[in-house]
């Protein structure tokens, strides 16, 4: 489901559908009145098979589409071998298996509290849920027992009123009619009956697909089987999967490009190598990786939803699944405006005085105060007469000093190592400005992007805090671009962003490769960062400035 610049890789990716084509072969459906008033909305990020979708107080059911937000109290069901994945605002996401019947909804205590609840009425939900500031909390509520999450990986189902839990990262807490709680932790999976009788089990394939699909499939053959039937049919396959799973994880090899500590737009790309043919999912949304070894996906939440962000990483084979990577970084808000510091008091300080002489100083300080104010009361009634008098047109704009800065997205210097067979990189240069509120986008003249001298494009009206423009570097080049912002009070704000982009073709041998092979008299070596590429190309003059 759900999620900064990304070099241009080539990577197989599971087909989605086209929003436009969507568009053309669906009716325009107008939007739900209570949907500009909703307490949450989940965008439908992917659809398959039979999933359809009922509106909170309609009887009545569509399909499910591709785009489409839900909002409290909607309802999805889902069909054999179908599914439905939706992202809410802060990234967290939701993956309703087949033969689902699931209603969503969300109760706000006060500014700080909330509660978003996913009821289960049948089947299961598999969720990847950023963590939750204090105060919020996810729930998934079925017949038998609840589960409160603020931030972890797995899936909870009800089957014929037998809840299971099952987590393969973090921590839940789950409660049955009696108020009675026990947590599960990474790699554990818990059944609690319809009597209340609760189980908890060690399993190797918790809170992965394979679990889910076992689980379904058990329910389907025997509605109405016994606890210790299920735990059998689960403790089997998991011994089986096990040892899949042991073998699949050592030929494995996942290298991740690191993400920065800190970022200042709601997105991030996700890069990493990966053995060729391996299924990479990030909340929800699978990629397969093609012959080059390359993973990349786009992940992005909400402009207002900052904090810590998770991105966990699945890979698979075939039913087999391991978390193989966790990126993590902090969407930072905005810095806020700098403070006007108070004037400072240029009185001389003086000998301490008497307590007679201090009489005499107030009374004196009274009089001048008193003074003073009927002088500013006279002179401010004379300035509005007079601006009152004078043609709009000449009316001076008064402007605040603002200590604005330039944030730039990657650093000041970015160096990408461009794989063949591309020529040319492909990007965009992202920048927000600190220092100031949207309040203050009054305040900016334009805002301006140049390369060597010549306008890339411009702004002449702020429209927010953050912007990103398009830019192609060509391979083996140093291209610098300059950012430029004009106040209204007349300073302006400089920075450049430098992008490195350089590949040593002969090193390749007319391919990308995981590892670079480097000429070298002793037969060469691995070089994963291309740090002695890098340093090649640039020493020998193949890397040049534009």
């Amino acid at each position: 489901m759900a999620a900064l610049s990304a070099m241009v890789f080539w990577a197989c990716k599971e087909e989605e559908p086209n929003p436009r084509t969507v568009a053309q072969e669906q009716p325009a459906e107008a939007p739900e009145a209570s949907d500009a008033h909703s307490r949450i909305k989940a965008k439908v990020r992917k659809v398959l098979g039979e999933t359809d979708l009922q509106r909170k107080g309609s009887d009545k059911w569509s399909k499910l589409r591709y785009g489409q937000n839900v909002v409290e109290r909607d309802r999805i069901r889902t069909g054999a071998e179908s599914e439905a994945v939706m992202t809410v605002s802060d990234g967290s996401s939701l993956w309703i298996s087949e033969l689902s019947d699931v209603t969503l909804d969300v109760e706000i205590f006060d500014s700080l509290s909330r509660q978003v609840s996913v009821h289960i009425e049948n089947g299961s939900v598999m969720f990847d849920v950023q963590k939750q500031p204090q105060g919020q909390t996810f729930k998934f509520n079925t017949k038998t027992a609840t589960a409160a999450i603020r931030g972890t990986a797995g899936f909870v189902g009800d089957y014929n009123g037998q809840m299971v839990a099952s987590l393969k990262e973090g921590r839940v807490s789950v409660s049955d009619a009696s108020g009675t709680t026990e947590d599960i932790v990474e790699n554990q999976t818990l059944i609690v009956n319809k009597n209340g009788n609760i189980k908890k089990l060690k399993l190797k394939s918790s809170g992965t697909r394979a679990l889910v699909k076992t689980i379904a499939e058990l329910n389907a053959k025997d509605k109405e089987a016994a606890p210790e039937t299920i735990e059998k049919t689960l403790v089997d396959f998991d011994n089986d999967y096990s040892a899949r799973k042991d073998a699949f994880e050592k030929k494995l090899s996942f290298r991740a490009n690191a993400l920065p500590d800190t970022v200042l737009l709601p997105s991030v790309t996700l890069q990493a190598r990966v053995n060729p043919g391996v299924v990479v999912t990030v909340l929800g949304e699978s990629d397969t990786v093609g012959e080059n070894g390359i993973y990349q996906r786009t992940v992005d939440w909400a402009d207002d939803a900052y904090g810590p962000k998770r991105f966990l990483v699945s890979c698979s084979e075939g039913d087999v699944e391991i978390p193989c990577f966790m990126w993590t970084t902090v969407y930072a808000a905005p810095s806020a405006p700098a403070k006007e510091e108070p004037v400072a008091d240029t009185a001389a300080v003086e000998e301490p005085a008497t307590d007679k002489e201090q009489q005499e100083k107030a009374k004196i300080k009274e009089t001048a105060d008193k003074a003073r104010a009927t002088v500013k009361e006279d002179t401010k009634a004379k300035e509005q007469a007079k601006a009152a008098d004078k043609p709009k047109t000449e009316e001076k704009t008064v402007t605040k000093n603002l200590n604005v800065s330039l944030k730039i997205s990657g650093g000041k210097s970015e160096r990408k190592h461009l794989d063949l067979p591309a020529n040319e990189y492909n990007t965009k240069l992202k920048f927000s400005l600190g220092g100031m509120t949207d309040a203050d986008l009054g305040e900016i003249a334009g805002i301006t992007v140049k390369h060597k001298g010549e306008v890339v494009q411009s702004f002449s009206t702020a429209s927010g805090l953050t912007y990103e423009v398009p830019v192609s570097i060509d391979l083996n080049t140093i291209a610098k671009y300059d950012i430029e912002v004009s106040l209204k009070n007349g300073k302006k704000v400089r920075a450049t962003k430098t992008y490195e982009v350089f590949c040593h073709r002969r090193n390749h041998m007319g391919k990308a490769r995981n590892c670079v092979q480097l000429d070298k008299v002793d037969g060469g070596g691995c070089d994963d960062s291309h740090e002695e590429e890098y340093q090649y190309v640039k020493d020998n003059g193949i890397l040049k400035e534009d």
